[in-house]
């Protein structure tokens, strides 16, 4: 198994000197944490040009630890920090910000770290009332640092495992605060909502370490809640992506999860796979109650995250990452660090799932068995039928999570094309941007940020999303260096910069 040397040698200001006294792999080399904020304008095109009709901004969401960790550190459990640059008029400009959670305030008013993260031990006798209502950043560090939406003008960050939403300014990237929808709201979210992009609704669920059910709710476009459910489950569970359709949601529920008799007792999540038990999708109104949820059943394993959903008719079409075995096979010779480790050895394919509402039918295939995940659409599809998918592919010869080629997908002809990044550069999560003259599906860009581990320099790379195979078109030197990090998302210039019309 490749591993790769600990420390930074090439960058030895921009990083904590705590890092130093860590030995764990998710401190280290690409995934080092930095110790600045940046803001700076009229970026250096290293190779090619950007194109006039790039308009928005990539924006970029993970982990950055500011103190040394309290315990054992998991990648999940860093600080969050957003990086975004930002495209118009063939230039380009990056800024890069903490989340200001309440868990950071707290860590910076103190000089250290307080909470545990994900691998614990949790401190239970925080919480104030029954586990079984309990928030889980009451006794876990929520860090905001996984996923980034926009919706009614804020850009929202979220944690993996049900946070507290963390509202931000989209184009300083300054903290606004936690965001409760008008105290609709009143603990945590899951990471992965969908902004129906034909509505401006926001949809997302809660769950929670002892809660054997989801609070299941809708926004309105204006910040206002339109709908709140209760859907129940058979136990506590641990979801992690939402997928919406025109006129439903679809729920998810795996076989991958934590005894909570454990966690009570030890302080610990240990989680397991139950192969015996399938996996299940809840298929709800977009605005239905847990009495018109439809429930169907498919093979056993694990979803992270979901390309896209739509309806065909009656049919419920659905494609995705499936991981078909997700047991955390632990590694003696790796000591304490062995259950994440194992964790983030991601082994899954792209899979369709079909639901019949009407005859209750269902079918599943596997489209390819190429090893990818972080799997995005045209954000503007969300939820109608798309052709095309944009991935990661992931290598299993590594120690660490990273990604070492774009894959995109033809979702009607099966076929598929690969960019490998080259020897030394890891990327980052990689979305579809629309052109500005509009055209066919894939008519636009490709964009994402890369680290060369070489130098540490970094890189925002821009693809053609029709001629991925040809390599960036556009590469542009940011000032300081991306450490690896999690989701991505481009967002439209319209909705950053509204009323000033497209730079053509």
């Amino acid at each position: 198994m490749r591993t790769y040397a600990l420390g930074n040698p090439a960058d030895p200001v921009d990083r904590p000197t705590w890092v130093d006294r860590v030995d764990n792999p998710y401190l280290h080399g690409p995934y080092t944490p930095v110790v600045s904020e940046v803001t700076a304008v009229d970026l250096e095109v290293v190779h090619g040009e950007i194109p006039d009709d790039l308009y928005g901004a990539y924006m970029r969401n993970g982990p950055n630890p500011v103190f040394e960790p309290k315990g054992l550190y998991h990648w999940f459990d860093g600080d969050g920090m957003v990086h975004g640059v930002y495209f118009r008029n063939g230039r380009a400009s990056y800024v890069r910000k903490w989340i200001w959670t309440r868990a950071l305030r707290a860590e910076i008013a103190r000089g250290r770290a307080e909470l545990a993260g994900v691998m614990g031990p949790f401190d239970l006798a925080r919480v104030q009332g029954p586990l079984e209502q309990a928030v889980n950043p009451d006794y876990c560090k929520d860090t905001a640092n996984t996923t980034l939406t926009l919706h009614n003008g804020r850009l929202l960050a979220q944690w993996y495992n049900a946070g507290r939403p963390c509202a931000l300014d989209p184009l300083t990237l300054e903290t606004i605060g936690e965001e409760s929808f008008g105290g609709a709201i009143g603990g945590t979210l899951n990471a992965h909502p969908k902004v129906d992009p034909r509505t401006g609704e926001y949809i997302d669920y809660d769950y929670g370490d002892f809660k054997p059910y989801l609070d299941y709710y809708v926004i309105g476009a204006d910040g206002a809640l339109k709908h709140r459910a209760r859907v129940d489950l058979p136990g506590p569970r641990l979801p992690h992506d939402t997928t919406i359709t025109r006129h439903y949601t679809i729920l998810h529920d795996f076989p991958l999860y934590h005894d909570t008799e454990v966690l009570r007792r030890t302080g610990h999540r240990v989680v397991e796979f139950h192969r015996d038990t399938p996996s299940r999708f809840g298929v709800i109104p977009r605005y239905g109650t847990q009495a018109q949820v439809r429930w169907f059943e498919f093979t056993p394993g694990y979803v992270l995250h979901m390309v896209n959903a739509w309806e065909e008719g009656d049919w419920i079409v659905m494609d995705g990452c499936f991981q078909p075995d997700p047991t955390i096979r632990r590694d003696r010779d790796e000591g304490p660090l062995a259950s994440m480790l194992a964790y983030l050895r991601y082994r899954g394919h792209l899979r369709r799932w079909r639901m019949n509402l009407k005859t209750g039918e269902s079918s599943e295939e596997q489209l390819d068995d190429l090893n990818v995940e972080f799997c995005l659409p045209d954000a503007g599809l969300y939820g109608v039928r798309s052709r095309y998918s944009y991935h990661q592919r992931v290598p299993t010869d590594l120690q660490t999570l990273a990604f070492d080629a774009l894959v995109k997908y033809d979702h009607e002809s099966g076929a598929r094309e690969i960019y490998e990044y080259g020897p030394g550069w890891f990327p980052s999560e990689a979305p579809f941007a629309k052109s500005t003259r509009g055209g066919d599906e894939d008519s636009g860009y490709v964009v994402t940020l890369a680290t060369q581990i070489a130098d540490y320099r970094s890189e925002a790379w821009v693809f053609d999303a029709k001629r991925i195979t040809a390599g960036p078109i556009a590469k542009v030197r940011l000032p300081a260096r991306v450490a690896a990090g999690f989701h991505a998302s481009w967002f439209p210039g319209r909705q950053l910069w509204p009323g000033a019309g497209a730079p053509l």
